[in-house]
């Protein structure tokens, strides 16, 4: 029996945690990262948990991440698995990362649900419209602090540079913009939180590029077509 003041943990709340193999806690599976082992016997980063064969979960933690034995792995997925280096292991898990953050950005501009720009930020915001704020890396500390003084209520977080970001949202660099589609902003945010967790901003520049070109070319085509 359960002692006083214990909460009883329902059968599918058991049912949907998993086990860190860095740290050996249980915890809900949608805080986890999973991992699969792909057809040459490599370890793979699975973040829409979508890759077929059986998973092994992981906090998306560095010190996690870099804890992660080849033999423990190997065990849970039932068969040989190649792990790379902690270091290695880091890029390409913020490589990933990166490309979630830039699917979602797109998703979010297609649907009409990003304001870019001061101006654009500033009407969302009076509108009460925006749930996250992006700045790009590149402003000043003092960008970030108006910002923040602006929409104190509203998360605001750092992501590529202005370039980058614009390309992104199918224009020219962009400085801040404002997501207004609740789910979108609430799984772009955890993203962003796990990409600055594992250094994204100076590993995954490269690993960005050919979504930013592709989203030029779309830009492109667009303003093209008149």
């Amino acid at each position: 029996m359960p002692g006083r003041g214990t909460r009883r943990v329902s059968p599918k709340e058991r049912e949907s945690e998993r086990t860190c193999l860095g740290c050996r806690r249980r915890r809900p599976r949608a805080e986890l990262i999973r991992i699969a082992r792909d057809p040459g016997g490599a370890s793979c980063f699975d973040l829409e948990g979508k890759l077929p064969g059986r998973g092994a979960w992981v906090c998306p933690l560095p010190a996690c991440v870099d804890a992660l034995g080849a033999g423990a792995l190997g065990h849970v997925l039932r068969a040989p698995v190649r792990l790379a280096p902690p270091a290695e292991r880091r890029r390409e898990l913020a490589a990933v990362l990166g490309r979630r953050m830039a699917n979602l950005l797109t998703i979010a501009r297609r649907m009409r649900g990003v304001a870019a720009g001061p101006t654009g930020v500033r009407v969302a915001l009076a509108a009460g419209r925006a749930r996250l704020l992006l700045l790009a890396a590149d402003t000043p500390p003092s960008a970030e602090a108006s910002w923040a003084g602006i929409a104190p209520a509203v998360p605001l977080r750092r992501v590529q540079e202005a370039a980058a970001l614009g390309a992104l949202l199918g224009r020219g660099p962009v400085a801040v913009a404002a997501v207004t589609v609740e789910g979108l902003a609430g799984a772009l945010l955890e993203a962003i939180d796990r990409w600055w967790a594992f250094g994204a901003i100076s590993c995954d520049n490269n690993k960005l590029q050919p979504k930013i070109q592709r989203a030029r070319g779309e830009a492109g085509a667009v303003a093209g077509g008149g």
